[in-house]
């Protein structure tokens, strides 16, 4: 990296540390401030059903947090678990009723964002988000949420981050910000590259992989215009994990294709 990037990276993280001095005033002080403690991140992938959520609730009571993402609060299986942090990072998932989204998504966004609320949740939001969102009554973190080529930063939420745009990744690193000694993932699956079908007009179409999902219907992918531009973004996701694995994470699936964590573990929370 030449002494230019680096000086014009120092600038950037410091003009949004000044621009969003209020915003993230709390977030500062949050730092490190799990040191002690250990995290069970859960996500919405497959993998999220071989847990026996009754089980892992009990970790409760042993020194651990539970921190969630996209649409678990919508699930029944949120019933079993008391969740102490959440994360929005899309803005469909905060503004969804600016959007015109699928009608079952647009409904998984509207429950978990009334969850969040009813349980006032402690909650991760975009720095964009600060006084523009209805969560009056939550307690929220916000954090950059804008990335970096140059940057090598992936755990410190304030500034520019280097990894691929996507929740689980943000998720992580906002765990290692606040300092958790272990980090215990699951429901991180990025698998949905691997059950694509392309149609006679060159459309692309996958199944939805949620572990609350129960049809096997293929649904276009508005997002990508090419099987190789989508192959190359799951692999910059895979290359975004692979940047965190000399941090303490766990990966509480035995069969997950992220194959750069460790996958050892003595929890008792399978089915």
């Amino acid at each position: 990296m030449s002494f230019f990037s680096i000086l014009k990276l120092k600038i950037k993280n410091k003009y949004f540390e000044l621009k969003n001095r209020e915003t993230i005033h709390n977030t500062l002080k949050i730092k490190n401030k799990k040191i002690g403690k250990n995290v069970i991140l859960i996500a919405t992938g497959r993998s999220l059903s071989i847990i026996d959520l009754k089980k892992l609730k009990k970790l409760k009571d042993q020194n651990y947090d539970f921190f969630s993402l996209g649409g678990f609060l919508a699930s029944e299986a949120s019933k079993e678990i008391d969740i102490d942090y959440y994360l929005l990072s899309d803005d469909r998932t905060i503004f969804p009723n600016k959007y015109d989204l699928e009608i079952n998504l647009k409904n998984t966004i509207l429950k978990t964002i009334e969850k969040i609320m009813q349980k006032r949740i402690k909650l991760f939001l975009p720095t964009l988000t600060f006084k523009k969102h209805d969560f009056i009554n939550n307690e929220v973190y916000y954090f950059n949420n804008f990335a970096d080529k140059i940057t090598g930063n992936i755990s410190d939420i304030t500034k520019y981050y280097g990894y691929s745009s996507i929740s689980g990744l943000k998720a992580l690193s906002i765990c290692k910000y606040l300092g958790y000694d272990k980090i215990y993932f699951i429901g991180l699956d990025s698998d949905h590259w691997n059950n694509l079908k392309v149609n006679s007009l060159n459309e692309i179409f996958q199944i939805n992989r949620h572990f609350y999902d129960d049809d096997m219907i293929y649904r276009k992918n508005i997002g990508m215009d090419t099987v190789s531009n989508l192959l190359r973004k799951s692999s910059e996701v895979f290359k975004g994990y692979e940047k965190f694995k000399e941090f303490n994470i766990i990966n509480l699936d035995p069969e997950s294709l992220i194959d750069c964590f460790s996958k050892k573990h003595d929890l008792d929370i399978y089915k």
